[in-house]
């Protein structure tokens, strides 16, 4: 069976807002996707400074592969349950180039994270008809 996943694709500008989701099912762990634009000013690391933040006037990446992440082993004091925050860097071809964890409340959700994050694949953003490279948020939870 595979992880029960709700992924919820959100993007939102000051005067744009767009959401999708998707839902897999079965009686493992659950654990969910929140993809937006980047309310965070990253322009001046040298890793995300080719990444534009999506402004309006810009159709925002979509992710067209998301695969579900794996609920991790644990240790035994750890809480069931967490999330994790990333910066992701979405190349002008819809490939995930960097990734940065911005808030993380267990390590083992955090690699679990960053993992699945690096496969994801997207239709990428547009401006004025032509693919640019972006920076998104992903919010991912986890739960048992």
């Amino acid at each position: 069976m595979r992880i029960l996943m709700l992924i919820a694709l959100s993007v939102s500008l000051s005067l744009f807002a767009a959401t999708a989701r998707a839902q897999t099912g079965n009686a493992r762990p659950e654990s969910s996707s929140t993809l937006s634009t980047s309310p965070a000013d990253f322009s001046g690391d040298q890793t995300f400074s080719q990444f534009q933040r999506v402004t309006k006037g810009m159709k925002p990446p979509k992710a067209s592969h998301a695969p579900d992440p794996k609920f991790p082993e644990l240790p035994p004091d750890a809480e069931p349950r967490g999330t994790v925050v990333m910066l992701v860097g979405v190349n002008a071809k819809g490939r995930v180039e960097a990734v940065r964890v911005l808030r993380s409340d267990e390590h083992a959700f955090e690699t679990s994270a960053v993992n699945t994050v690096k496969k994801w694949k997207f239709r990428p953003a547009e401006k004025n008809g032509q693919a640019v490279p972006v920076q998104v948020t992903v919010e991912m939870k986890f739960e048992k």
